[in-house]
Protein backbone atom coordinates (compact mmCIF):
# COMPACT_ATOMS: atom_id res chain seq x y z
CA UNK A 1 0.00 0.00 0.00
CA UNK A 2 2.81 2.46 0.69
CA UNK A 3 4.51 1.86 -2.56
CA UNK A 4 1.04 2.69 -4.34
CA UNK A 5 0.88 5.60 -2.22
CA UNK A 6 4.48 7.09 -3.23
CA UNK A 7 4.01 6.06 -7.30
CA UNK A 8 0.77 7.85 -7.05
CA UNK A 9 2.49 10.66 -5.26
CA UNK A 10 5.08 10.66 -7.71
CA UNK A 11 2.69 10.66 -10.72
CA UNK A 12 0.78 13.43 -9.62
CA UNK A 13 3.60 15.55 -8.72
CA UNK A 14 5.06 15.08 -12.54
CA UNK A 15 1.60 15.89 -13.83
CA UNK A 16 1.55 18.87 -11.73
CA UNK A 17 4.99 20.03 -12.87
CA UNK A 18 4.12 18.96 -16.57
CA UNK A 19 1.39 21.91 -16.66
CA UNK A 20 3.01 24.02 -14.00
CA UNK A 21 5.81 24.23 -16.66
CA UNK A 22 3.81 24.98 -19.68
CA UNK A 23 2.99 28.51 -18.25
CA UNK A 24 6.25 29.38 -15.88
CA UNK A 25 8.81 26.65 -14.85
CA UNK A 26 10.07 28.95 -12.11
CA UNK A 27 6.85 29.70 -11.09
CA UNK A 28 6.25 26.09 -8.67
CA UNK A 29 9.77 25.87 -6.98
CA UNK A 30 7.99 23.51 -4.21
CA UNK A 31 6.61 21.28 -6.64
CA UNK A 32 9.71 20.84 -8.17
CA UNK A 33 11.28 20.05 -4.95
CA UNK A 34 9.00 17.85 -3.95
CA UNK A 35 9.03 15.94 -7.33
CA UNK A 36 12.67 15.78 -6.85
CA UNK A 37 12.03 14.22 -3.52
CA UNK A 38 9.86 11.97 -4.24
CA UNK A 39 12.15 10.49 -7.36
CA UNK A 40 14.82 10.24 -4.96
CA UNK A 41 12.72 8.03 -2.49
CA UNK A 42 11.97 5.86 -5.52
CA UNK A 43 15.79 5.62 -6.49
CA UNK A 44 17.06 4.96 -3.46
CA UNK A 45 14.37 1.73 -2.63
CA UNK A 46 15.18 0.66 -6.06
CA UNK A 47 18.91 1.08 -5.81
CA UNK A 48 18.90 -0.32 -2.41
CA UNK A 49 21.15 2.55 -1.11
CA UNK A 50 22.39 2.84 2.55
CA UNK A 51 22.53 5.90 4.26
CA UNK A 52 26.22 6.92 3.79
CA UNK A 53 26.30 6.33 -0.16
CA UNK A 54 22.87 8.10 -0.12
CA UNK A 55 24.33 11.17 1.52
CA UNK A 56 27.00 11.15 -1.33
CA UNK A 57 24.37 10.62 -4.28
CA UNK A 58 22.08 13.32 -3.54
CA UNK A 59 23.25 15.93 -4.14
CA UNK A 60 24.52 14.26 -7.88
CA UNK A 61 21.38 13.69 -8.35
CA UNK A 62 19.38 16.70 -7.76
CA UNK A 63 21.95 18.54 -10.17
CA UNK A 64 21.16 16.03 -12.40
CA UNK A 65 17.92 16.35 -12.32
CA UNK A 66 18.15 20.14 -12.80
CA UNK A 67 20.04 19.72 -15.59
CA UNK A 68 17.42 16.94 -17.36
CA UNK A 69 14.32 19.71 -15.98
CA UNK A 70 16.26 22.01 -18.04
CA UNK A 71 15.51 20.71 -21.70
CA UNK A 72 12.57 21.35 -23.27
CA UNK A 73 11.59 17.77 -24.22
CA UNK A 74 8.14 19.12 -26.16
CA UNK A 75 10.01 19.43 -29.84
CA UNK A 76 10.60 15.53 -29.41
CA UNK A 77 6.98 15.05 -28.59
CA UNK A 78 5.50 17.65 -30.73
CA UNK A 79 7.68 15.75 -34.13
CA UNK A 80 5.91 12.14 -32.72
CA UNK A 81 2.57 13.87 -33.17
CA UNK A 82 2.80 15.91 -36.62
CA UNK A 83 1.45 14.90 -40.01
CA UNK A 84 4.80 14.81 -41.86
CA UNK A 85 3.19 15.25 -45.04
CA UNK A 86 1.74 18.72 -43.34
CA UNK A 87 5.16 20.35 -43.41
CA UNK A 88 7.13 21.95 -45.52
CA UNK A 89 10.65 20.91 -46.05
CA UNK A 90 12.18 23.64 -44.32
CA UNK A 91 9.35 23.09 -41.43
CA UNK A 92 10.53 18.95 -41.32
CA UNK A 93 14.42 20.21 -41.53
CA UNK A 94 14.10 22.77 -38.46
CA UNK A 95 11.91 19.95 -36.88
CA UNK A 96 14.57 17.37 -37.35
CA UNK A 97 17.79 19.29 -36.23
CA UNK A 98 15.46 20.99 -33.05
CA UNK A 99 14.96 17.15 -32.32
CA UNK A 100 19.04 16.03 -32.58
CA UNK A 101 19.78 19.04 -30.56
CA UNK A 102 17.76 18.24 -27.93
CA UNK A 103 18.88 14.79 -27.98
CA UNK A 104 22.72 16.04 -28.11
CA UNK A 105 21.93 18.18 -24.20
CA UNK A 106 20.41 14.88 -22.99
CA UNK A 107 23.24 12.83 -24.19
CA UNK A 108 25.44 15.56 -23.11
CA UNK A 109 24.46 15.51 -19.47
CA UNK A 110 24.05 11.78 -19.61
CA UNK A 111 27.91 11.69 -20.10
CA UNK A 112 28.60 14.07 -17.81
CA UNK A 113 26.47 12.32 -15.22
CA UNK A 114 27.99 9.10 -15.55
CA UNK A 115 30.98 10.06 -14.82
CA UNK A 116 30.19 11.59 -11.29
CA UNK A 117 27.63 9.32 -10.81
CA UNK A 118 30.30 6.47 -11.22
CA UNK A 119 32.12 7.92 -8.51
CA UNK A 120 29.52 6.84 -5.85
CA UNK A 121 27.47 3.64 -7.71
CA UNK A 122 27.91 0.63 -9.51
CA UNK A 123 27.45 0.85 -13.05
CA UNK A 124 25.04 -1.72 -12.73
CA UNK A 125 23.15 0.52 -10.28
CA UNK A 126 23.80 3.65 -12.90
CA UNK A 127 21.56 1.03 -15.23
CA UNK A 128 18.94 0.57 -12.29
CA UNK A 129 18.78 3.95 -11.99
CA UNK A 130 17.88 5.19 -15.92
CA UNK A 131 15.50 1.45 -15.65
CA UNK A 132 13.51 3.48 -12.41
CA UNK A 133 13.85 7.00 -14.28
CA UNK A 134 11.87 5.35 -17.51
CA UNK A 135 9.17 3.56 -15.60
CA UNK A 136 8.41 6.75 -13.49
CA UNK A 137 7.81 8.59 -16.90
CA UNK A 138 5.93 5.54 -17.96
CA UNK A 139 3.77 5.52 -15.16
CA UNK A 140 3.09 9.13 -15.22
CA UNK A 141 2.42 8.99 -18.86
CA UNK A 142 -0.41 6.50 -18.09
CA UNK A 143 -1.85 8.45 -15.45
CA UNK A 144 -1.81 11.63 -17.54
CA UNK A 145 -3.49 9.60 -20.29
CA UNK A 146 -5.96 7.97 -17.52
CA UNK A 147 -6.43 11.50 -16.35
CA UNK A 148 -7.52 12.77 -19.62
CA UNK A 149 -9.61 10.09 -20.82
CA UNK A 150 -11.85 10.39 -17.67
CA UNK A 151 -12.66 14.01 -18.95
Amino acid sequence: MKKLLTIWLIAFSFLMTFFAEAQNPDRFPRIRERIAQAKLREVRFQLKLDQPTFERFRPIYLRYESEISSIDFRDLAKMMRVNADSLSTEEADLMIVSQMETTKKMISIREKYYREFRKVLEPQQIIKLYQTEAELRKKVMQEMKRRMMNR
